[in-house]
């Protein structure tokens, strides 16, 4: 909580360079410090030292302000800059030269500097605190009289020196700690853009591989059906030309779905997807789900039933579990046989509701059912399974929009036994 206002009172690091979010750290720190002291310089004796520092603090809260919230940060670290060594000047002459803590105060506020300056300039300030530092000493030690104010007794002396030394320690331990805070936030943040970027990469790769691989199979049946179609047309018996048109038909249509989960997933990828859930009718979701795979069913011949109760109501986002539904359902028209069945039930309970899709198909190995929505191709002897290309990049894309949902996604296969794919949802919160 602590750190949190603290970033909000010094701003923001994407509006502010680390500079300045120091010089905002250290007019704050600088501040609460002379709260503590200057009534301390009043109990030495040190009354015009005192004031200056009351003065001080009102000044340091003004350039604090300005820097802030008017974003005339240049000129206010001028301004604080030219500043510091006033006070330095006036507070060696005013808190007793040399028998003060002045000389201690020179180490701690390069220090300070040295954080708010840019590193081309810090030389420069390094040769001018040591100037003003051996002339202050020079004058004192050869005009004495330039000091204004000493110490009533002996014992102020050390009292001074002690508080003064806690509170620069405290300063430096502040200053340190936050470069370290902002040092940590800096890796954090580059650690956080290298692995967006290597997703990004990843991405890049899959679309590749996908567009390379799983566009250009489909694509090259298309054309060789339809070069022979254009060549042999008036040689073909009619039955064979029915089975190339209807061979095409099917590819255009496994096309069509991937190229819907590839624009899709791509939206995903880039969250250029809108999430809106809404309660809806799960039996109608459904259905509007299997307008497109209900053609491929019916020229396959294989029966989807659909025992839903009409009133069931999820609470979801309809164009990502329409697109789940119907990815699932095309992978089991995929592997199912002619003349199959493909089951679509659900059963709800305390905790949500769990959709099942199940088929009567050629079934998975174990090996593939473990790598099924890992994002790569899992390895299966059946070459069943190999030869349709595009299953992978639609299941990833269920696996993604499940977990939209905060819900679970799994499958239960054997070879030659059917599949059958399980969508948890949660309840509306």
């Amino acid at each position: 909580m602590f750190g949190l206002k603290w970033s909000d009172l010094i701003g923001d690091q994407e509006e502010f360079s680390l500079e300045k979010r120091v010089f905002h750290s250290v007019c704050l720190i600088t501040s609460l410090i002379l709260i503590i002291t200057f009534p301390t310089n009043f109990l030495l004796g040190l009354d015009i030292f005192a004031y200056v520092l009351m003065l001080t603090l009102l000044f340091l809260l003004g350039l604090f302000y300005f820097s802030r919230f008017k974003k005339n940060s240049k000129v206010t670290l001028v301004i604080y800059l030219s500043f510091m060594y006033f006070l330095l000047i006036f507070g060696y002459l005013f808190n007793c030269g040399i028998d003060g803590p002045m000389i201690l105060i020179f180490g701690v506020t390069f220090l300070v500097q040295a954080a708010i300056i840019k590193n081309e300039h810090m030389f420069v300030y390094l040769l001018i605190h040591i100037a003003l530092c051996c002339a202050l000493l020079y004058a004192e030690y050869n005009y004495p009289e330039i000091i204004m104010v000493h110490y009533d007794k002996i014992s102020y002396r050390y009292y001074d020196t002690a508080i003064t030394t806690g509170v620069l320690l405290m300063s430096v331990f502040l200053t340190i700690r936050f470069l370290k805070v902002n040092y940590r936030e800096k890796q954090q943040l580059l650690k956080k853009k290298n692995e967006e970027l290597l997703q990004a990469n990843a991405t890049k790769d899959k679309l590749f591989s996908i567009i390379s691989h799983d566009l250009r199979s489909p694509f090259n049946a298309l054309i060789g059906l339809s070069q022979i179609l254009k060549e042999e047309s008036d040689t073909l018996e009619p039955a064979e030309t029915a089975e190339y048109i209807e061979a095409i038909y099917e590819t255009s249509q496994k096309t069509y779905v991937l190229l819907q989960n590839l624009l899709e997933w791509s939206l995903a990828q880039t969250n250029g997807l809108q999430f809106v859930p809404t309660t809806i009718n799960l039996r109608k979701l459904v259905e509007d789900a299997l307008l497109a795979p209900l053609q491929v069913a019916k020229s396959k011949d294989i029966a989807i039933q659909i025992t839903i109760p009409d009133d069931e109501t999820i609470y979801v986002d309809h164009n990502m579990m329409e697109t789940v539904f119907r990815n699932l359902v095309s992978n089991a028209l995929k592997f199912t046989s002619n003349h199959g069945v493909i089951s679509i039930s659900c059963a709800t309970d305390d905790k949500g509701t769990t959709i099942k899709i199940s088929d009567n198909g050629i079934g998975m190995s174990a090996k593939t059912v473990k790598n099924l929505f890992e994002d790569k191709k899992a390895t299966d002897p059946n070459p069943e399974l190999i030869k349709n290309q595009g299953m992978g990049l639609g299941l990833m894309l269920c696996k993604d929009f499940i977990q939209k949902h905060e819900g679970k996604i799994w499958v239960e296969s054997e070879l030659g036994q059917g599949s059958t794919f399980f969508v948890f949802l949660k309840k509306e919160k």
